[in-house]
């Protein structure tokens, strides 16, 4: 720990020795430059693990050691990254509430508005991936609401302050950060250009790195992917994801059930992430759907739709599909609730 400590005060020398370099030409961004730290020892770059995070990249993929540096030697702990982090709406507001901000009148009509300029796209995603488009657009509009909240915060240094100061996500913050620097050399961003969410997910459909880098698609062939502005490539790449995933084409979702004792089958309520359980012996738990359903094996699904009320679905595989998508129940059925609001493509 000493001769990584004593590394580091040498690397500050150095850094500062440079300060006056011409940097326009770094593959780091303007902006970023700019955020000049009064204390280099609080910049990340400082921090020994994130230099062996540099010494990784280096070794690993050839990354330009003084790009990594002069980007990490600009930024610092984000808290609020970590406080949003900490008080997500998917885990902490009931349903009912949760679904204000997603299942809504006005999003249902932009999503018909945005289908409709998209049949093409859609259509084909349809054809490919076996996608029905009223998913593909809900899910488009639960994320940006359409590409018009995309978010604004650095990705950058979101990540970074995720992967170094969020102990309980450390390593899958890590991963994502490295895909971002992965990302941005091969698309020929400036590190800390990029704006996302406060977790660094980005674009209209709003991809972590990882994703971007292995199922985001250039569905429009203009021989570059942008999620933030090419509707057809965010239709093309959200399909993808789902298809990637295991979303069957044509089956159902979910119905609606009735649950005789909720307390006979508390531990089957919400457990997991898959459907695995027949109807039969659901039937025998005395957890009955009330509408036509599909013989394949559900999952018992109950979320509060008011102050008092508990609803109960028997929830299919494509339910579970979803929550590939972002692990929550309550993110799940809102959009699938605003794809049945939206309606089908026959329709627009």
């Amino acid at each position: 720990m000493m001769i990584k400590q004593i590394a580091v005060v040498f690397w500050m020398l150095g850094l500062i020795a440079c300060s006056n370099v011409d940097h326009s030409n770094s593959g780091v961004s303007g902006s970023l430059l700019e955020n000049e730290l009064e204390d280099l020892s609080g910049s990340y770059a400082a921090n020994p693990e994130v230099q062996s995070f540099i010494d990784k990249l280096v070794k690993e993929h050839d990354y330009d050691r003084g790009t990594l540096e002069l980007a990490f030697s600009h930024i610092k702990v984000r808290p609020n990254v970590i406080e949003k982090s900490d008080n997500q709406p998917e885990v902490l507001v009931p349903y009912y509430e949760y679904k204000k901000r997603f299942v809504t009148k006005a999003r249902a009509e932009s999503g018909r508005e945005f289908a409709e300029r998209n049949q093409y796209w859609l259509q084909k995603a349809e054809q490919e991936f076996g996608v029905e488009p009223n998913i593909i657009v809900a899910l488009i509009g639960v994320e940006t609401y359409y590409g018009r909240i995309t978010g604004s915060k650095d990705v950058f240094t979101s990540l970074t302050t995720l992967a170094f100061d969020y102990p309980r996500r450390k390593e899958y913050f890590q991963s994502e950060l490295e895909a971002y620097l992965l990302l941005a050399r091969e698309e020929k961003w400036n590190i800390g250009a990029t704006k996302g969410s406060y977790s660094g997910a980005m674009g209209m459909v709003q991809f972590m790195p990882s994703n971007y880098r292995t199922l985001a698609l250039d569905y429009d062939k203009n021989g570059h992917i942008d999620l933030w502005k090419s509707e057809a490539d965010a239709i093309g790449s959200a399909a993808n994801y789902l298809k990637h995933h295991g979303w069957q084409n044509n089956q159902p979702w979910f119905v609606t059930a009735q649950v005789a004792d909720p307390v006979k089958v508390e531990k089957e309520i919400n457990r997991g992430r898959k459907a695995d359980t027949e109807m039969n012996v659901w039937s025998s738990y005395d957890v009955l759907p009330t509408q036509s359903f599909s013989p394949e094996k559900t999952g018992l699904v109950a979320l509060r739709t008011g102050p008092e009320e508990v609803t109960y679905w028997l929830a299919y595989e494509n339910f579970f599909t979803i929550m590939d998508y972002n692990p929550s129940r309550r993110y799940a059925m809102s959009v699938l609730e605003l794809a049945q609001s939206i309606g089908k493509y026959e329709s627009y």
